[in-house]
């Protein structure tokens, strides 16, 4: 007994003498310098755009208040650009933690300088003024793009973005050597209506054309007037004698020729030769075929036939042209000729039998290109034909269109060509029948074939579908095709969406392929013409 009254008096001693240490320390004064807040455990970029930066940032335990500051220079904040302060009560989390100090938020800022330097600082401050130390970062704001599109003519260009007052000026530049070429101020017009018009330009010659607010580049676009380099740019009127046009020009000495198209304007214009003496020409029309400002310049056409032997460039450019179901736009037959190219830009081509057609002649020819154009109702040669291995051809290009019923294939090759390219195109076959989309010759297979991005869709009036008219690898990778088509022969590496023509576009029977929003598409933003990104 007396050893556990003495055992229980010795642990009341200790615990006195433990209280009366601890009330020692509980009055030990608190350091001015550490009566602060604690800084946030997570302190980062989430993401970057042009012009905003979203930060991932953590709970400050007492906080009422994120102060952020913005300099433009590398951690130094000699010059704060901006400052931001956010109060806590109004911030939602990110991410909640049963941990209060993990709880995240994110914080988006705007009107930042694209292609930029930033430094960003942040402290937290209580109510009774008491701050954290500095969080901080640096960051890159990628190249911003203002422009979203453009009108292309023979002596200017046109160009469009969303309407801002932080705009100054734009420049036009040579887009190899760099060299300033003009500088355009902007108006508080072409401010207010996000847009200016570039004249004083050269037919067929590229630019390169920059928007700036004061020294902070905010839009590029590499853009290409219309017309041919070096060209006598020939008006048009409805009636007018293009072969008589044409031959005028050759008794002039002048062999590059653009003949200019008004926009809004009907042609009826047959059929054309090209005398020799030329060796380019292009028609070309005012103004655009496609969009909400459209003016087709319309050439009722039946065919544009070479007399010389020797030519450059033969190229079609903002014209609507309309042929009938025997024609052939093109039909090259003529033995030991040399073509550098054919080519079609922002066209509409509607009816004819063929588009181009290079029949199996000893001919030299550099490339075909089809891009941002409308092609519908083609006959059974295709496209594009080229007849045998007697014709030499260094590439065809078909890329960012939009193909609607085309008759039995898109393009018949059989000719061995170094590069074919199929990408980007939409595809909708609903009342012709394709047999397939690429006819091959097993002996003359292209050196190199890529298809990407495309879209092939419709119900092909119910005939079977096969990719290529034999067994070749060529890959339709990152292409997509929808269900309701009878597929003989499926096109290699392609996805399938599930669902028909109807689930994926908004009005395809109407010619309206924007993609319907929340369908489950892979390809939005990626796959087929691009021109459906955004409505023609």
């Amino acid at each position: 007994m007396k050893n556990i009254l003495l055992k229980l008096l010795a642990l009341i001693i200790v615990a006195a003498f433990v209280t009366s240490c601890q009330k020692k320390v509980n009055r030990w004064p608190v350091d001015p310098s550490h009566d602060r807040l604690f800084k946030p455990l997570v302190f980062e970029v989430q993401s970057t755009a042009a012009t905003a930066v979203t930060i991932n940032y953590t709970r400050s335990i007492g906080a009422d208040k994120y102060v952020f500051e913005f300099s433009k220079d590398s951690l130094e904040f000699k010059d704060i650009v901006r400052t931001v302060e956010i109060l806590s009560d109004t911030l939602t989390p990110f991410s909640v933690s049963p941990t209060p100090t993990r709880t995240a938020y994110h914080t988006l800022f705007e009107d930042l300088d694209g292609t930029s330097g930033y430094s960003v600082r942040m402290k937290c401050v209580d109510s009774a003024g008491n701050e954290s130390k500095y969080s901080m970062l640096y960051f890159m704001t990628p190249a911003e793009q203002l422009f979203d599109r453009s009108e292309q003519s023979t002596n200017q260009i046109q160009l469009f973005w969303t309407p801002t007052d932080r705009v100054t000026h734009i420049t036009v530049s040579d887009p190899i050597t760099l060299s300033e070429i003009k500088k355009v101020p902007l108006t508080d017009d072409d401010k207010t209506k996000g847009t200016a018009v570039v004249t004083g330009l050269n037919p067929g010659t590229a630019y390169k054309i920059d928007i700036f607010n004061n020294e902070v580049l905010r839009g590029t676009e590499n853009l290409h007037t219309t017309g041919l380099k070096d060209a006598v740019i020939v008006p048009v009127s409805p009636g007018d004698d293009i072969n008589a046009l044409l031959a005028d020009q050759v008794v002039k000495g002048n062999p590059i020729v653009t003949l200019l198209f008004k926009g809004g304007l009907s042609y009826d214009i047959g059929s054309v030769k090209v005398p020799t003496g030329l060796t380019s020409l292009s028609f070309t029309g005012e103004k655009e075929v496609f969009g909400a400002n459209a003016m087709a310049s319309t050439l009722n056409l039946s065919g544009v036939a070479l007399e010389g032997k020797v030519f450059e460039d033969l190229i079609f450019e903002k014209v609507r042209l309309i042929g009938g179901t025997g024609d052939y736009l093109i039909n090259q037959g003529d033995d030991n000729t040399q073509i550098e190219r054919y080519g079609f830009s922002n066209c509409d081509i509607e009816n004819y039998r063929g588009v181009v057609r290079v029949q199996n002649k000893v001919i030299k020819l550099g490339q075909i290109s089809l891009e941002n154009s409308l092609v519908q109702n083609t006959g059974g040669y295709g496209v594009i034909n080229v007849g045998g291995n007697k014709v030499t051809l260094d590439s065809i290009k078909v890329t960012n269109n939009t193909l609607i019923d085309m008759g039995a294939q898109l393009m018949d090759v059989r000719a061995m060509v170094p590069l074919i390219v199929v990408n980007n195109n939409t595809i909708y076959n609903q009342n012709a029948a394709l047999t397939q989309l690429i006819r091959l010759d097993k002996n003359n297979l292209p050196g190199a074939f890529t298809a990407e991005n495309n879209i092939i869709s419709g119900t092909n009036a119910g005939a079977p579908l096969k990719a290529f008219s034999l067994d070749f690898a060529g890959s339709f990778a990152g292409s997509y095709r929808t269900t309701e088509m009878d597929i003989s022969q499926d096109f290699p590496e392609i996805t399938l969406f599930q669902g028909s023509a109807n689930d994926l576009f908004v009005n395809p029977a109407a010619g309206d392929f924007s993609i319907i929003p929340l369908n489950g598409f892979g390809g939005t933003g990626k796959a087929g013409d691009p021109r459906w990104f955004t409505k023609l």
